[in-house]
């Protein structure tokens, strides 16, 4: 398990060391998620939809798409 200590600021800021950004994609902008499990802080990326473009290339998802509902009419 990597391990690294940082100090808070008077602003309650942390810096995220360069090596652990890199690794989990957090570059200027990312979004990040903080979660409590009872007094541990757990602090996970986002993952953005660009990533997930193109997953499920290859499979076959058989018909997916949902029966449509027949027209209606109106008076």
């Amino acid at each position: 398990m990597d391990t690294v200590e940082a100090v808070v600021s008077s602003k309650g800021q942390v810096t995220l060391p360069v090596a652990m950004r890199n690794k989990l994609g957090i570059q200027p902008g990312s979004h990040i998620h903080f979660e409590l499990r009872g007094k541990e802080l757990v602090i996970k990326p986002e993952v953005p939809m660009s990533s997930y473009y193109g997953m499920l290339k290859g499979y076959d998802l058989g018909d997916i798409e949902p029966e449509k509902e027949p027209d209606r009419e109106f008076e």
